[in-house]
């Protein structure tokens, strides 16, 4: 027997008690719609059948994992670091040639 109220409770009161509650906030949109369109003179009105279809939230999965996406974010990351320490260093050994250079002029002559 308490399996059976288990599933009672599990299954069917819940289920009776989400429609409960559909029902009354459907009445009460209803309620709010018709007020709007008595308080407004029909200026404010809106049809409630319709105004659900504002709400829907496009949702797709995502084609790429997460941890996909972080890989290739610190692949991207490194790959910047080495660029950037590859510029910093040819820069510094063209301005160490060029310092040399200017430094064998000046003793030439």
């Amino acid at each position: 027997q308490t399996s059976a109220i288990l599933l009672y409770e599990s299954r069917l009161a819940s289920l009776q008690r989400a429609v409960a509650f559909f029902v009354i906030f459907h009445r009460m949109g209803l309620k709010v719609a018709e007020f709007w369109q008595i308080f407004t003179f029909g200026i404010f009105g809106y049809s409630v059948d319709r105004t659900q279809s504002i709400l829907r939230v496009a949702s797709t999965a995502s084609p790429v994992s997460g941890s996909e996406v972080r890989e290739q974010m610190k692949s991207i990351q490194f790959q910047r670091q080495f660029i950037f320490i590859k510029d910093l260093l040819s820069h510094a050994m063209n301005t160490f040639i060029q310092a040399r250079r200017s430094r064998a002029k000046l003793n030439q002559s």
